[in-house]
């Protein structure tokens, strides 16, 4: 789990090591099943990915954020560091950000696509790490000339705000983790 001992620590996540648990949120449940509907092959792709998380832990260098990371690999953490430039900023710490991506194996309206899995990690409270992955949303962006990163920070920050609402209603009431 992240600690301040290095500077690769932010990119550390609770991927990394086997054992957590994952919820999703009330948003990211509908997403999921939108997401199956349209592209079932990349829907169990993701699944997989989610289990080996769980299973074995992903390995730190498939995060593409990561120096010696692979710039095919399978999830970025953290993500969406300036979504809010430009815009009010919202009060209090935002959560820490990642995604799990795979590539879309049906087109979506005639167009290729990749889909992203974004997650936070709650806890407790703020100095407790717990093993919990909270799944926010699961989007699909376009591929090149497709691509909008404006549509992409909307979907980031709409992430953030799923988990920060599912954060807020469930008992014990959980923190997030923040960038450091």
């Amino acid at each position: 789990m992240p600690s301040t001992d290095s500077p690769l620590d932010e990119l550390t996540s609770r991927l990394n090591a086997p054992g957590a648990t994952w919820h999703q949120t009330g948003r990211c449940e509908a997403e999921m099943g939108r997401f199956k509907e349209a592209d079932e092959t990349a829907w169990f792709q993701l699944e997989a990915l989610r289990l080996d998380a769980v299973d074995y832990g992903l390995d730190l260098c498939d995060n593409r954020e990561h120096p010696e990371g692979d710039s095919q690999g399978s999830y970025r953490c953290p993500v969406g560091r300036d979504i809010y430039r430009g815009l009010p900023q919202p009060s209090g710490a935002l959560p820490w950000l990642g995604e799990i991506d795979v590539d879309g194996t049906t087109p979506i309206d005639g167009k290729d696509a990749h889909w992203r899995y974004y997650f936070i990690e709650p806890r407790i409270d703020a100095d407790t790490e717990d093993d919990v992955l909270l799944g926010c949303s699961v989007r699909s962006k376009g591929i090149g000339a497709e691509y909008n990163s404006t549509d992409q920070t909307r979907h980031m920050r709409d992430a953030i705000e799923a988990g920060k609402r599912w954060c807020r209603q469930n008992s014990p009431t959980y923190a997030w983790r923040c960038p450091l």
